[in-house]
């Protein structure tokens, strides 16, 4: 089961900080994938087509984590953890 948007939120935010030059939003799931322990069932569960529903999420925690100021869009597609 994907973890509820508190708990993929504060991974998302977890390993950015540990990255602070930045990671593309595939090694950002990927990486949140590896720390919320999610099963490979998880992670293929299809929300349409041929996109997950675990990055159907992450890509709505990005972008709400973006609208916060918590974290930046970079060039080339790079997010960054916004320093406080």
């Amino acid at each position: 089961m994907i973890p509820n948007s508190v708990s993929l939120n504060k991974a998302l935010l977890e390993v950015l900080r540990a990255n602070p030059d930045g990671l593309k939003s595939r090694e950002i799931d990927d990486l949140v994938a590896i720390r919320l322990n999610l099963s490979i069932e998880d992670l293929q569960q299809l929300r349409s087509g041929t996109r997950t529903e675990f990055a159907y999420r992450m890509a709505w925690e990005r972008t709400h984590a973006k609208a916060k100021g918590n974290i930046l869009k970079l060039p080339k597609g790079y997010w960054r953890i916004v320093q406080q």
